[in-house]
């Protein structure tokens, strides 16, 4: 529904469950530039509770471009890249998925692990690869005191880069854990005018950094009555106080979602009632509807529902979101990760994501917002769920951090081409990924934009600050839009490798572990090739794997009428390394539209190789 866009006078003016991290304090050794200098930049450190990216509301209200609390080195420069939907064929059949559906993501304490505006000296830091599978991040965080959080450059930009918006967190802590009314209040003063001043200060905010809006999780009781030393005082309410604050945060709803512009979003976390008393429904029906659509008037652009949901819940809510002329698609129906809460436990709960889908599996009821989905990184295990990685205190447990994302899309198999027949079978199953290649020139070198030691040109670079790698998302390519999809008869195995790369801290490193053929796809694009286009690919043989030079492994491109250009993977050593190159001008394919580039072959062989370098010039 169109947002409106008058200023209104007013006469009257998610769930968080912060895990415990590893607190990090960092030092920093810098090289923005693919060069091998030695960086000369001061040590910095991750910031998780201080400007610029938390802010209490009275810095909030005091906030402006040229204050202190202003960073222009955490401004987002990357406009938000338009995408497109990269529909992955299984069994030679395209496959019928919900294209409206949106997934957002929420790690659970974006402020302990991901604050940082600069490359930091260590390689088992928090990271994301699986762009092409969401649509929003939420920066969630926040404490009681620092209510308002915002998002970091390097993901902003990455994050735009793969056509990904991001959202901070507006955040008004549970009355028992020290949230207060007080602090409500303090969010919804009003100048002489009937103007919400924090509104305009959220609004200012995200544009100047430019990111992409908020999601407003306000879990504070608005009857609780609490002491000088903001203890709750035990037996006493104050109803009065609590309607009258929750019509005014209502209120600011409104105005915020009115003034905001446009492709800015407002998202509202199912939590508060019109008493003021938080009662989280877990679905969206008469108490919480108002919080996104009261008559004609848009209180929030979509609602962020908490967790506990079945099946009959889901398919009222789209029904109500219907009844009330918004898309069902607003409705975030939130699954809880995270093993200790075993709301939707990770991979262990699946029906869960059976219920979003009508039985065929081809429309959605809803979209989901994916909370905790960090359990990959800082989940440290119980008796009923084991760690899945250990990769925040050990780094060469890499390989396990990256695939439990992966599982997490991909299922149980780590196979987005099939679908799993029991267990978890992924978000692939129903939501088709999203491309954002429709122009050339494409260049990627598989960085996940984190490494043991950064390569320039094939080339390892000793790390300076004592061999710990580094990480900086702002760094990492457009990776596959597929991680990662095989098809064929033979089993694959598709990972980031760390050992080597040609740019970067990594390659992407394919294994067959039996005989057969196999299809691999990579990219989905949509760029009509000219007649000087040129392809350039560096590879190398896994340990002078002989298969490789025997075997017809090839490249392809593949075009809209359906025909495959098939390129043999046969190149020219480098000189000085292990890399070989392929290098070919395509002026026999002038005009045509390619659609996807991927990795084949058909004879009965266990091929194993890096690709270290893909890119395509106009």
């Amino acid at each position: 529904m169109t947002k409106q866009r008058l200023l209104i006078h007013f006469a009257h003016g998610l769930r968080f469950r912060l895990s415990l991290v590893l607190s990090l304090t960092i030092s920093m050794v810098v090289s923005m530039a693919w060069a091998g200098e030695v960086p000369t930049q001061p040590a910095t450190t991750i910031q998780p509770d201080q400007p610029p990216f938390a802010l209490t509301l009275a810095q909030l209200k005091s906030w402006s471009t040229q204050s202190s609390l202003a960073a222009a080195d955490n401004v987002s420069q990357q406009p938000l890249v338009r995408r497109f939907v990269a529909p992955l064929a299984r069994n030679s059949s395209a496959v019928v998925q919900d294209h409206q559906a949106r997934v957002l993501y929420a790690p659970d304490g974006m402020n302990n692990f991901a604050n940082y505006l600069t490359a930091q000296p260590k390689f088992n830091l928090y990271n994301f690869t699986h762009w092409a599978q969401i649509d929003v991040l939420n920066w969630f965080a926040g404490t009681a005191d620092l209510t308002v959080q915002i998002p970091a450059r390097p993901w902003v930009d990455t994050a735009h880069k793969n056509g990904v918006k991001v959202i901070g967190s507006v955040f008004l802590g549970i009355a028992q854990w020290g949230g207060s009314p007080d602090t409500v209040e303090m969010l919804l003063q009003q100048d002489a005018e009937g103007r919400f001043v924090m509104a305009h200060q959220l609004v200012a905010l995200a544009q100047y950094y430019g990111f992409d809006g908020w999601l407003v999780n306000q879990e504070t009781d608005l009857t609780a009555v609490k002491d000088k030393k903001n203890q709750l005082v035990p037996g006493q309410r104050d109803p009065k106080r609590g309607a009258e604050l929750a019509a005014r945060m209502l209120n600011f709803m409104q105005y915020l979602t009115a003034i905001a512009p446009a492709g800015m979003e407002i998202h509202w976390y199912d939590s508060m009632l019109a008493d003021g008393q938080v009662r989280w429904q877990n679905a969206l029906n008469d108490k919480n509807q108002q919080y996104l659509q009261q008559g004609k008037v848009a209180s929030a652009d979509a609602i962020f529902l908490n967790y506990w949901w079945n099946a009959a819940m889901v398919q009222q809510s789209a029904a109500k979101a219907s009844a009330l002329g918004r898309s069902p698609y607003e409705v975030f129906f939130g699954a809880d990760l995270w093993p200790s809460r075993d709301a939707q436990r990770a991979f262990s709960e699946s029906k869960w994501l059976d219920w979003l889908f009508t039985p065929d599996g081809s429309r959605a009821y809803g979209s989901i917002a994916l909370f905790a989905p960090n359990v990959n990184f800082n989940f440290s295990g119980e008796s009923h769920t084991p760690a899945f990685s250990n990769f925040v205190s050990d780094a060469s447990d890499h390989r396990r951090f990256y695939q439990t994302e992966q599982r997490l899309f991909a299922g149980d198999d780590l196979n987005s081409a099939v679908v799993d027949s029991s267990g978890w079978a992924g978000l692939s199953k129903f939501l088709p990924a999203k491309s954002v290649i429709n122009s050339l020139p494409f260049r990627t070198s598989f960085n996940t934009g984190q490494g043991l030691q950064r390569f320039v040109d094939g080339k390892a670079i000793n790390s300076p600050a004592g061999g710990n790698g580094w990480t900086d998302i702002s760094q990492q390519d457009v990776l596959p839009s597929w991680q990662f999809a095989v098809f064929g008869n033979a089993k694959v195995q598709v990972n980031y490798d760390f050992e080597q790369a040609w740019q970067g801290g990594s390659s992407l490193l394919i294994e067959a572990t039996t005989a057969g053929d196999a299809d691999i796809p990579l990219y989905q694009t949509a760029v009509r090739l000219g007649a000087s286009t040129q392809l350039r690919v560096l590879f190398q043989p896994v340990a002078g794997d002989p298969v490789l030079s025997a075997t017809p492994v090839q490249l392809y491109l593949e075009f809209s009428d359906g025909r495959r250009e098939q390129i043999k993977l046969v190149g020219s050593p480098l000189a000085g390394s292990n890399w070989r190159q392929l290098q070919l001008s395509l002026p026999q394919l002038a005009g045509a539209e390619l659609v996807r580039i991927g990795v084949q072959w058909s004879a009965p062989q266990t091929p194993k190789l890096r690709l270290g370098l893909l890119e395509l010039l106009p």
